[in-house]
C-alpha cells in the first residue's frame, strides 16, 4: 500500500515537472531567456536544446504506453499521414480561391538546415509531452482529458503579447476564429493520435503539417473567414472519422453509437458556433449591432440589438428609412429626414435621431452608409454593454 502511494506521488511530481518545463520554455520564449541571449540565438539554439532536454527527461520517465491496441499502431501512422495530406490539400484548394503568397521563412540552404533543426526539436519535445500527459491521466477514452491536453498545447503556441494585444470583442472573435480555434482542433486531433498510438502518429501528423508550413516556398494566403472555416471544420470532421475508423478496426461495437451521437452533437455545435461568429462579424448580408445610446427612442432603446441589411442600394435610400452609417470610428443609427442630389447625381442624406432635438450636423455620404435597419430585437444586447468599458460603448454608437 505504501509502495503504491509512493509511486502515485512520484507520478504526480513527474507530471508537474513536465508541465512546469513546458511553461518555462513558453515564458522563456516570451521574455526571460530571449531578452538575454537575443532572438536569433534563442530561437535557433537555446529553444531547440530546451525541447531536446524535455525529450531526454521524458525518456528518463517510466515507460508510458498508449491506450490503443499495439496491432493498430502501423495503421494509425498511415492515417496520420493521410489526414495531414487531406488538411494540406484543403488549404491549397482554398488558396486557389483566396490566393497564394511567398513563404516568409528562409529558403537558403543554411536557413533550411536551421529551420529543420528547430522544427524537429520542438516537434519531438511537444509530441512526447503530449503523449505522456494524455496517456498518464487516462487509460480510457476521456474527452475532458483530450480537450485539456489539446488546450494546453494550443495556449503555448501563441506568445503572451498575442493575448494582451486584443483590445475589443471583435478582435477577440477574429483571433479565436482565425488562429486559436483552428490550432485547438488541430491539437485535439493530434492528441487523439497520441492517445491511441503514442508519440509516433502524433509526430507524423503534426510533422507533415509543420514541414509544409515551414518549407513550402509558396503558402495559401487565406482570408481570415476562410482560414476559420477550413481550420475548424476540417480537423473536426477528421477527428470524427478517426474515432469511427478506430472503433471499427478495434471492433468496439457497444460504444460505437454512443460515441457517434456525442461527436455528431459536437459537430453540430461547432457549425452553429461558426455561424454565430460569422453572423456577428458581418459575413452574411444582415448583421447585428448593439445600441448603447437613446437617440432613437422610442424605436430603439439602449441595450437593443438592431439587424442591419448591408445589401441595400445606397443611392436609392428614401426619407423615413433608418440607416446605420459611420462617422469617423463611430457607428450611428439614425433616420433619414432629407436628401439632396449633387450635380453628378450623387445623393447626400440628412439624418436625425428620433429622440434628438435637432438634425445631425453633417450630411451622410452613400459610401459611409453601412446598411438599413430592418429589425430591432429588444434588450438582448445588455450583456455586451456590461462587458464593455464606457469608452468602448461610446466608440460603438454615439448620439448626435
Amino acid at each position: 500500500m505504501k509502495l503504491q502511494i509512493i509511486k502515485q506521488t512520484l507520478f504526480k511530481r513527474r507530471l508537474i515537472l513536465l508541465v512546469g518545463l513546458v511553461f518555462f520554455i513558453y515564458l522563456s520564449d516570451n521574455a526571460l531567456v530571449k531578452s538575454v541571449t537575443g532572438q536569433n540565438l534563442y530561437q535557433n539554439v537555446f529553444q531547440p536544446l530546451m525541447w531536446i532536454g524535455v525529450g531526454l527527461i521524458i525518456w528518463w520517465f517510466p515507460v508510458v504506453r498508449a491506450a490503443g491496441k499495439l496491432r493498430l499502431r502501423k495503421s494509425l501512422c498511415l492515417w496520420a499521414i493521410n489526414f495531414a495530406i487531406i488538411m494540406i490539400t484543403v488549404q491549397v484548394l482554398a488558396g486557389f480561391l483566396d490566393g497564394f503568397g511567398k513563404s516568409p521563412y528562409s529558403n537558403s540552404f543554411l536557413g533550411i538546415l536551421i529551420n529543420f533543426f528547430t522544427v524537429c526539436a520542438a516537434l519531438a519535445g511537444r509530441e512526447l509531452t503530449r503523449h505522456v500527459l494524455v496517456n498518464s491521466w487516462t487509460r480510457k477514452q476521456n474527452y475532458k482529458v483530450l480537450v485539456a491536453v489539446a488546450l494546453l498545447m494550443t495556449v503555448i503556441v501563441f506568445p503572451i503579447s498575442k493575448y494582451t494585444e486584443l483590445k475589443n470583442i471583435q478582435e477577440l472573435v477574429q483571433f479565436v476564429a482565425q488562429y486559436f480555434a483552428p490550432q485547438f482542433t488541430k491539437n485535439l486531433l493530434a492528441t487523439c493520435f497520441a492517445f491511441y498510438g503514442g508519440p509516433l502518429p502524433a509526430i507524423i501528423f503534426m510533422g507533415v503539417l509543420d514541414f509544409f508550413h515551414w518549407f513550402s516556398p509558396v503558402l495559401p494566403n487565406l482570408k481570415w473567414i476562410t482560414a476559420a472555416l477550413i481550420g475548424i471544420l476540417t480537423p473536426v470532421f477528421l477527428f470524427s472519422a478517426l474515432e469511427r475508423i478506430y472503433l471499427q478496426e478495434n471492433r468496439i461495437r457497444k460504444h460505437r453509437f454512443k460515441s457517434e451521437e456525442g461527436l455528431l452533437g459536437w459537430m453540430v455545435t461547432t457549425l452553429i458556433s461558426i455561424t454565430i461568429i460569422w453572423f456577428t462579424v458581418g459575413v452574411f448580408p444582415v448583421y447585428p449591432s448593439v445600441i448603447a445610446t437613446g437617440s432613437m427612442i422610442p424605436m430603439i432603446y439602449p441595450g437593443d440589438v438592431i439587424l442591419v441589411d448591408k445589401g441595400v442600394d445606397r443611392m436609392k435610400m428614401s426619407v423615413g428609412t433608418v440607416i446605420q452609417f459611420q462617422r469617423d470610428d463611430i457607428l450611428i443609427s439614425h433616420r433619414i429626414i432629407g436628401e439632396v442630389v449633387e450635380k453628378d447625381g450623387t445623393k447626400h442624406y440628412l439624418t436625425k435621431g428620433d429622440n434628438n432635438n435637432s438634425a445631425d450636423s453633417q450630411w451622410v455620404k452613400p459610401e459611409d452608409i453601412k446598411g438599413e435597419v430592418v429589425k430591432v430585437v429588444p434588450k438582448i444586447g445588455w450583456p455586451t454593454l456590461l462587458l464593455k468599458s464606457d469608452q468602448e460603448i461610446w466608440s460603438t454608437n454615439k448620439e448626435i
